[in-house]
């Protein structure tokens, strides 16, 4: 479960204690619960149910019993905070800084393990706004791209002296290597952050050269898939929909790292509103 998306301290007790539940069954009960935070099994009753509130101590030993760690204990505190003021511009501030909170742990880098390369950092701008380099990179991972490199070009539609143009860059970068006629390439979970100077840059390439895949595609002759749609909806969907997202990526990214590499892939994933 994602903690960020809850809205009241409320709500994430009773979330975190299901997926306590899912996880160890009857070891996690709220009996069990108000015994730690001192008080009695229907003054947690009716405080989950009613306008009541707990005082700070008893919500800082529900999420030390729920085994929450010390940045989530903060966030359930804050909301707290929220929740019991009466002042409505510290209300407003301490939303603000809330929403800031989800949005800096609804990012994409904090579900999914990424690396970095050293041999990239100097060159991380050319690297990130050139998607033929990242493609050829990810093609240097399957065997059979290692034995004849020359298949790569027209794949990603260029030709044999751009694709040997991009590996002299590869191999002096140290990306790839070359050993007894044989490539290898390194093979990081290689991510670019959102608040990255050149993430935006970064993605419209990578759409770019979507569109011009999707434009040479013939559709009864590929397993390819693309979707799109638009809806209309609240922004409670909307924070829903990208939570299911982010746990999706989670998933995917260990299924992925059990795969044998036979092929590259690209996802794109966008949600964003019109108005």
């Amino acid at each position: 479960m994602t903690i960020y998306e809850i809205e009241t301290y409320k709500q994430g007790l009773r979330s975190v204690m299901s997926f306590r539940q899912q996880q160890f069954g009857g070891r996690f009960t709220f009996e069990k619960m108000a015994l730690a935070c001192g008080i009695q099994k229907t003054y947690l009753s009716k405080v989950l149910n009613s306008t009541s509130h707990l005082n700070p101590d008893q919500l800082y030993s529900a999420c030390e019993y729920l085994k929450l760690n010390t940045q989530e204990i903060d966030f359930f505190l804050l909301l707290r905070e929220m929740e019991s003021s009466t002042n409505p511009k510290r209300s407003l501030f301490l939303k603000n800084k809330i929403t800031e909170i989800q949005r800096r742990h609804m990012k994409t880098e904090s579900v999914i393990e990424s690396n970095s390369l050293t041999s990239i950092e100097d060159n991380r701008w050319e690297y990130y706004t050139d998607v033929d380099l990242q493609l050829v990179h990810m093609f240097f991972t399957i065997p059979k791209f290692c034995k004849n490199p020359h298949l790569i070009g027209p794949l990603i539609g260029i030709n044999e002296e751009r694709l040997q143009s991009i590996i002299f860059k590869l191999q002096e970068w140290k990306i790839i290597q070359i050993h007894d006629g044989l490539f290898s390439a390194s093979n990081p979970k290689l991510h670019l952050p959102e608040d990255s100077p050149i993430f935006v840059v970064f993605r419209i390439l990578n759409r770019i050269k979507t569109i011009e895949k999707i434009r040479n595609e013939k559709p009864d002759k590929s397993d390819d898939y693309f979707f799109s749609v638009i809806f209309s909806s609240d922004k409670e969907m909307q924070k829903k929909i990208k939570v299911k997202f982010l746990n999706l990526l989670k998933e995917i990214q260990k299924d992925i790292i059990k795969s044998n590499p036979e092929e590259v892939y690209q996802i794109n994933i966008d949600l964003f509103k019109w108005s």
